[in-house]
């Protein structure tokens, strides 16, 4: 008896679009199947999925399940996998640390200036009342320091997640060049990093080498690293190499549950290949000269997993030593990155478009070595293997890989320890098990479903998540720890999270402060999230931010 193909629900799978802003803010997440929040450090699914999923045991296996139930695993995973983008990659990580970065690589500085001239907000505003010289000691350059310092965050983010937003910054008079704002961005994230764990630089290559680098390359004029100096497009940013990674990931699950009976006519029927999802694989096709597969489980899918994981683990300046300094800016944009390495599909090595079958750690070393030597990046696996040596070569890590055993994490910087501390034990185990990482979804339906491969899943959840019922943020109940110390640390992550916000409101936005935290508590006592952000922002600041003045009132 014939197998009759599976109906994908447009409710659950269905596209819905998404904000070139969603990088900066989570939304709605009524209007959405489920949304990682870069900023927010929190997962969401949409009530609809929740209530499949209360019903389902633990895990995410899709044996005895409903196809229905499938579906909304499916969209647990494909979340899951942005979490892994932002927690499990050296891009991700840098990404994610440029918000802490912000606060912590002004926090002297803001406070210099308030005894100097006053509290005053937008510090940008402020710039413009202040008289004098622009050095180092006075008022305005220190202004301007924190201005810039804020503006070459933010362009980072910009220039890295979308031509769109990319061609914005450069139209800005603050921009520089690409060069200068990687290199600022990378330095203050390094040695934010390294002042967490590493101080002594035992495993973490030192940020002013990169800072030497840049001021190298800008005397001597080389394009990218001057002022004014060309800036190249690439057609493709990380927003879209994200959702094609996360996408894809969730296509492959959903086709191995079916028993491989699954379409790409069913998928572009309900919209899962649409707009932001399938950019990403069509701009791969066409740079590696390769034609569109005619099943989901050709090894041209899993190449694009593949380079799409490469894309996002840049080596160069951080984790690992910086060997091509003139190469700096494309070795460290996942864009740039994703552009080469399709063309080098086509260019050096035509053959791993049809090697990867078993998705086996043994294909995911043989195909991602094979690209790395053609384009002289390093080698995830080399990254990996880095990484997941610094507890045995570097005190600091190894506290912190304790404190991520238990979850009870020291004071001061704790999202940064948190986050760390997580990015090393995720690239201990991708060191083991790339595969996985790599083919989440051909590794958790169908025959290659097994304990240990749930295990891992789990080990790897997103630490912070909203549940049925109730849209607020929820630590999430993680294996073989004292729930009362996660629930601890939940709330001192939150804590510093809101500093960060009201910094970046201090510099950048017009107006009051906004203390909304609605996105972190549902229905949230607008005078209870006011004093626990303004509580907070004092324990760092000496001050409260009702005490600074609002320019423009």
């Amino acid at each position: 008896m014939a197998h009759q193909l599976p109906s994908l629900s447009p409710d659950l799978l269905g596209s819905l679009g998404h904000s070139e802003e969603s990088i900066y803010s989570a939304g709605d997440s009524q209007n959405w199947r489920g949304l990682y929040s870069t900023f927010e450090f929190v997962l969401r699914l949409s009530q609809p999925i929740h209530q499949r999923l209360a019903a389902l045991p633990s895990g995410i296996s899709s044996a005895q399940h409903s196809f229905e139930d499938v579906e909304a695993m499916s969209v647990f995973l494909h979340e899951t996998v942005h979490w892994w983008q932002h927690v499990g990659s050296t891009y991700g990580l840098m990404l994610s640390m440029t918000y802490p970065a912000e606060a912590h690589a002004n926090h002297y500085r803001l406070k210099a200036l308030s005894a100097m001239v006053g509290r005053k907000k937008p510090v940008r505003q402020l710039t413009e009342h202040l008289d004098g010289p622009s050095t180092p000691e006075t008022a305005l350059g220190i202004a301007n320091i924190v201005v810039n310092n804020q503006f070459d965050f933010d362009a980072f983010r910009r220039l890295t997640f979308s031509q769109r937003a990319r061609e914005a910054v450069v139209r800005d008079p603050l921009f520089e060049s690409v060069g200068h704002t990687f290199g600022v961005t990378y330095g203050n994230v390094i040695h934010l990093l390294a002042n967490t764990a590493d101080p002594t630089y035992q495993v973490i290559p030192e940020p002013k080498i990169i800072s030497a680098v840049i001021a190298e390359l800008r005397r001597l004029q080389v394009d990218g690293y001057y002022f004014a100096s060309p800036v190249v497009a690439f057609p493709i940013g990380v927003r879209e190499i994200m959702e094609g990674q996360a996408r894809f990931a969730q296509i492959q699950y959903l086709h191995f549950a079916s028993g491989k009976r699954l379409s790409w006519d069913a998928l572009r029927e309900i919209g899962m290949l649409t707009g932001v999802y399938g950019l990403a694989f069509d701009f791969f096709l066409t740079q590696a000269g390769l034609s569109w597969p005619s099943e989901i489980d050709d090894p041209v899918v899993a190449l694009f997993l593949l380079v799409c994981d490469m894309a996002i683990n840049p080596g160069a300046g951080f984790p690992l030593p910086l060997q091509y300094p003139e190469a700096f800016i494309s070795d460290v944009d996942p864009g740039a990155r994703f552009a080469h390495l399709a063309a080098g599909v086509r260019m050096f090595c035509p053959e791993v478009a049809t090697t990867i079958k078993a998705y086996s750690f043994d294909e995911y070393e043989e195909v991602s070595e094979k690209l790395a030597k053609a384009l002289k990046f390093d080698s995830p696996l080399a990254i990996a293997r880095a990484v997941a040596a610094w507890p045995e070569n570097s005190e600091g890590f190894a506290t912190l890989r304790h404190e991520w055993t238990t979850f009870a994490f020291k004071d001061g910087d704790l999202p940064i320890r948190v986050m760390l501390a997580h990015f090393q034990a995720f690239m201990a185990d991708k060191a083991q098990r790339a595969e996985f990482f790599c083919w989440p979804g051909a590794w958790m339906a169908g025959d290659r479903v097994s304990p240990d491969i749930e295990a891992l899943f789990d080990r790897h959840g997103a630490l912070f998540v909203d549940k049925l019922g109730d849209t607020g943020v929820f630590p999430r109940v993680l294996p073989g720890r004292d729930q009362a110390i996660v629930h601890s640390t939940f709330e001192k992550f939150f804590g510093s999270v809101a500093v960060y916000d009201l910094t970046r409101q201090w510099i950048a936005s017009p107006g009051p402060f906004r203390y909304s935290l609605n996105w972190l508590v549902e229905k949230a006592n607008e005078d209870d999230m006011k004093t626990f952000a303004s509580g907070n922002f004092a324990s760092v600041y000496g001050f409260s931010p009702e005490t600074i003045e609002i320019l423009g009132e």
